[in-house]
């Protein structure tokens, strides 16, 4: 019994890390996004402006759009991605921080059962030992 309390505790903390890299990882990506789109906005800019409208530039302008465009996409596909993994991790560290502690809680009234049937079984015997 105490091995699976040790071993939820374990399993927990280890729920509890992932469920933070995936935090981490889902704040790297909305990083991520935030310079894309500010990228994405200086081409808007670039573009608007005379300089770049016209002629080969523009066609350039328009293909660093697009790519700018797929990756925004895909970093969105992939925060989701990151959002419902560190969701699950929350919940499967929630779910083993509570199995530990109803794993603790039957160690506990176990040892305390043993503890008053050994408390038990002296009293008996010293009562049968003694003399009337």
């Amino acid at each position: 019994m105490k091995k699976r309390v040790d071993s939820l505790n374990r399993i927990g903390r280890l729920q509890s890390r992932l469920h933070e890299l995936g935090r981490s990882r889902l704040s790297a990506i909305e990083r991520q996004q935030a310079s894309l789109g500010a990228d994405l906005k200086s081409m808007f800019e670039a573009l608007e402006s005379a300089d770049l409208a016209y002629g080969a530039p523009a066609k350039l302008s328009v293909r660093r759009i697009r790519t700018l465009q797929r990756r925004l996409d895909a970093l969105s596909q992939e925060k989701t991605r990151a959002h419902e993994a560190a969701k699950a991790h929350a919940l499967r560290a929630k779910l083993a921080e509570k199995a530990a502690e109803t794993a603790a809680k039957a160690y506990r009234d176990e040892r305390e059962r043993k503890e008053l049937a050994e408390l038990i079984e002296r009293a008996l015997a010293r009562r049968n030992a003694s003399p009337r």
